[in-house]
């Protein structure tokens, strides 16, 4: 009898095996997106904590299915998720983020949900604008006291120190 593993069939070698591989993973990847994402992969996909997912799911963000103690998070949870991150990152709290994403439920083809999401979105770039100019207006004012307390020490005859911190005038 012929071993045909020890023979050099399909099954040995290095180009077969790697391309098993790779579908294997492929579907395992979908399969995982039929059946859900583990609170570990999805954390670890966001690069957020498994805890920064519970405190959503308590918050009534996501809303994973239960199976025993483990969580399974859906591909609805997973675009919440990013949703929710994107939020957070263009300044939004919580509250509003949840208002927003809610509105994807009411069953008038998202209209209300986008109406609302780009009111907030120019309300929240007024108070940008507002915090920019607030933030130039200071920098100018702590420029200027620089060059007037650089003045008084010139005048008394004291070296000016240059070094980090230093930015501009």
């Amino acid at each position: 009898m012929v071993d045909h593993k020890m023979a050099g069939s399909e099954e040995t070698r290095p180009a077969f095996r790697a391309r098993s591989a790779a579908q294997g993973a492929g579907e395992r990847d979908a399969a995982t997106a039929r059946q859900g994402f583990s609170i570990a992969a999805l954390a670890e996909e966001f690069a957020v904590t498994p805890r920064t997912l519970r405190f959503y799911e308590d918050r009534g963000l996501l809303r994973p299915e239960r199976r025993g103690r483990t969580r399974i998070y859906s591909r609805r949870d997973r675009a919440r998720l990013m949703l929710i991150l994107r939020g957070k990152r263009l300044g939004f709290g919580l509250s509003d983020i949840k208002e927003m994403l809610d509105l994807y439920d009411i069953g008038d083809g998202q209209v209300e949900q986008l109406r609302r999401t780009w009111r907030k979105c120019r309300e929240r770039i007024g108070i940008l604008v507002r915090q920019r100019r607030d933030l130039e207006e200071t920098l100018a004012e702590l420029q200027h006291t620089c060059v007037q307390i650089e003045a008084s020490l010139r005048r008394q005859g004291v070296e000016i120190e240059r070094g980090a911190g230093e930015h501009g005038p």
